[in-house]
């Protein structure tokens, strides 16, 4: 990705925090927001000052004091469309990756209560009404196929089914999976071999293993990732018992951490309890993203869903402050 109006490279100082200015890239289900991605399909920025700089520039500047020479983590958030079916992202389940979402925004014009959901794992109430775990499968199965034919006519031959009998095949197979209530805040941790989708207007920050492999299950929409649906070995492989309440580690007093990967881990943080905050100085940086208004990182101040790079040499002299909920995410946090 060019970035030409760059006529000159405004100062960078390595020992100070900067704000994260995300690249939108358009989904089939809406649109994910990388606050550090630096590919192809798109480049994030920060500010320098008044200017926006590109990520991959900004981090070549001083590579060392930077980052210590470390890759930087991505951080991004699934933004679903607000309408349903078309919000809904792909019903699928992972066989290596592992992924933590923490919930940004639930949309009040179609959760005016304020909770939104995920469909994660299958609904045990269905499954009681089967005599054993091949016969749930296998019924579910064929009411996956039953609506995938249902899909394909519709996507691939353009066929005129009508609204009801599309909708009517689409709830007899969607009321086998479970859902999980969520509102801001809330951490979803998904094991591998778990169905999940996310609910249309729910925004999540998405925190993953460094794996991309995925089996979709099913999906209300023409899948545009692939030319098919992974049904059959998904859903012989994937886990039918109800998800275990995960116990997040108690780091200290307002501090829980929610993710440990090999590449990064995450802390939720209340400010109001654990400000103010220094950050442990053997991590290479440190991505912080605001989940409510009135937090700072140094002279940083984010609102809700704004997002701030500590550089490794800024440690020292960054004190997080305020009385908002924020993400800190970092290697060997």
């Amino acid at each position: 990705m060019e970035f030409g109006h760059l006529s000159k490279l405004p100062s960078i100082n390595p020992f100070a925090p900067v704000r994260l200015i995300p690249v939108h890239i358009p989904k089939p289900w809406g649109q994910e927001i990388w606050f550090t991605g630096m590919e192809a399909r798109g480049e994030s920025q920060v500010m320098v000052g008044d200017t926006h700089v590109p990520l991959s520039v900004y981090l070549a500047d001083n590579p060392a004091l930077l980052a210590k020479h470390e890759p930087v983590l991505l951080l991004k958030v699934l933004d679903p469309k607000p309408e349903p079916v078309l919000g809904d992202l792909y019903f699928e389940v992972h066989e290596e990756k592992q992924e933590v979402y923490v919930v940004t925004h639930v949309d009040p014009s179609v959760w005016p209560d304020g909770v939104g959901g995920i469909r994660l794992g299958m609904n045990q109430d269905v499954r009681k009404t089967y005599p054993d775990a091949h016969t749930f499968r296998t019924a579910y199965l064929d009411s996956v196929k039953r609506y995938e034919k249902i899909r394909r006519d519709i996507d691939e031959r353009g066929a005129k089914v009508p609204a009801e009998v599309e909708a009517a095949a689409r709830a007899a197979m969607d009321q086998f999976a479970a859902i999980q209530p969520l509102t801001v805040g809330d951490v979803v941790k998904v094991p591998t071999w778990t169905p999940h989708s996310l609910l249309h207007g729910v925004r999540v920050v998405e925190f993953q293993t460094p794996t991309y492999e995925r089996f979709i299950i099913s999906f209300a929409q023409q899948v545009q990732t692939q030319n098919h649906w992974d049904s059959d070995r998904a859903i012989a492989q994937m886990h039918i018992d109800a998800p275990v309440p995960e116990v997040f580690e108690q780091v200290s007093p307002g501090i829980e951490r929610v993710a440990r990967f090999d590449n990064c881990n995450v802390w939720r943080v209340d400010l109001a309890i654990a400000a103010p905050l220094i950050l442990p100085q053997h991590i290479p940086y440190a991505v912080c993203m605001a989940l409510s208004d009135d937090v700072a990182t140094a002279d940083v101040t984010l609102r809700a869903e704004q997002a701030s790079f500590v550089p490794h040499a800024a440690l020292p002299k960054t004190t997080l402050a305020g009385t908002g909920k924020l993400l800190i995410a970092a290697p060997r946090l």
